[in-house]
């Protein structure tokens, strides 16, 4: 077994590993070449070669954010530990999210030191029928985002996610990782105003994800989070999908796993974040 850096021509042998992996996990595929070309463009990547030089495995680093799948043929360890070694070699604190299901990853990063830092659950509604319009809080407006709502945007994000696990990454890098992804559409970053004041923001990508739902501390009670997830909710159907999904820390301090309970949403995956340090 060699691994090696990856280029772009790895990228579609790599996804068929992602694939694979997936429909040995959950029976259905996760992501597509394309969101795996962005993520190696905004990062690193290494793929694990066997003696055919057949990709069994890929790994890549994004800022210090790590994924590291094998092959569903090829999960004994080797392979996965090869991949993580070449990521832990570039140092500093790393974080990985990995699927519950795929308890011999969890295993081979607990055996190297990292720690279990939160519990994630995925969570899915079915849009395929008409849902409740949203009900607006007074004096708010919607609208969809612009380039120019950017840093308002990427300032409310921080503000709401101050109190929480979730990190937001420096502008400089947020912005290209938000609109460069494949997923990214304006028209379903739902932005809502008080005035001249952000108050919250729904940030899905096209494919039915929420992404970031967040609400400025000042406007939380008032339902302006059940109102922006009803808004996008309404828009996916009305863009023919099926269902929509999104992940949340099973502890979130903001009661977000009772919200999107509220609004229909069922747990249906657990995943397990974990930290080198």
């Amino acid at each position: 077994m060699l691994v090696r850096p990856a280029g772009m021509s790895d990228v579609e042998a790599a996804h068929e590993v992602s694939e694979a992996l997936s429909l040995a996990l959950h029976g259905a595929s996760e992501t597509t070449a394309d969101h795996l070309r962005a993520a190696w463009d905004l990062g690193r990547a290494w793929v694990a070669l066997d003696g055919d030089d057949r990709v069994i495995g890929y790994a890549t680093l994004e800022d210090a954010y790590v994924e590291v799948w094998p092959h569903p043929h090829h999960r004994g360890g080797a392979v996965a530990g090869a991949l993580l070694d070449a990521v832990t070699r570039q140092g500093g604190r790393l974080e990985t999210i990995v699927p519950d299901a795929a308890q011999d990853l969890v295993s081979l990063y607990a055996l190297r030191g990292w720690k279990r830092t939160r519990e994630v659950v995925r969570m899915q509604k079915d849009v395929s029928a008409e849902g409740p319009a949203p009900h607006w809080p007074e004096s708010i407006s919607v609208r969809t985002y612009a380039d120019a709502d950017a840093a308002a945007v990427h300032e409310l994000l921080v503000e709401a996610f101050a109190a929480s696990a979730e990190e937001v990454l420096p502008f400089a890098r947020w912005h290209p990782w938000m609109t460069k992804d494949p997923g990214f559409d304006p028209g379903v970053w739902l932005l809502a105003e008080a005035g001249a004041e952000l108050a919250g923001v729904c940030l899905c990508w096209r494919e039915g994800w929420v992404k970031d739902l967040a609400v400025r501390p000042s406007w939380r009670g008032r339902g302006l989070g059940e109102a922006l997830l009803r808004a996008a909710f309404a828009e996916f159907h009305h863009r023919g999908l099926e269902t929509v999904g999104l992940k949340v820390d099973s502890d979130n301090p903001t009661g977000a796993v009772r919200l999107y309970e509220r609004v229909g949403m069922t747990r249906d995956r657990t995943y397990i974040m974990l930290s080198s340090e």
